[in-house]
């Protein structure tokens, strides 16, 4: 009789821990997956929040100084393509003026060695 009882006892006993780990479980479970609630903007002082807009103004000042100097850049980099053009069309020019006159030279050579 008092087998059947001292198995019931430690079942009884085994299903409690068990519930009491899932409950723990749960609980555990719960808590972490719910995020801590944060607040997006933190309380600042008046001093912060004008030194962060005095750094944003600074920051919209030098983006717009890039901007323009990039324009310049840009405009410059053209110019520069435009007469690099030019005085590659020149060169060609002069290139095919000089093979004229070294042919020129050398039928010249020809006929006065043929003499």
């Amino acid at each position: 009789m008092l087998k059947p009882r001292y198995r019931l006892v430690i079942i009884a006993a085994f299903v409690a821990s068990l519930a009491g780990c899932a409950t723990t479980d749960e609980k555990h479970g719960a808590a972490d997956s719910i995020a801590p609630v944060v607040d997006a903007i933190p309380d600042r002082a008046a001093g912060d929040i004008q030194k962060i807009a005095d750094l944003e103004r600074q920051l919209v000042k030098e983006q717009r100084q890039c901007l323009a100097e990039k324009r310049r850049l840009d405009l410059s980099l053209k110019e520069s393509q435009k007469q690099n053009e030019e005085l590659q069309k020149k060169l060609d020019d002069l290139q095919k003026k000089l093979e004229a006159l070294l042919a020129i030279d050398r039928d010249l050579r020809n006929r006065n060695r043929n003499r």
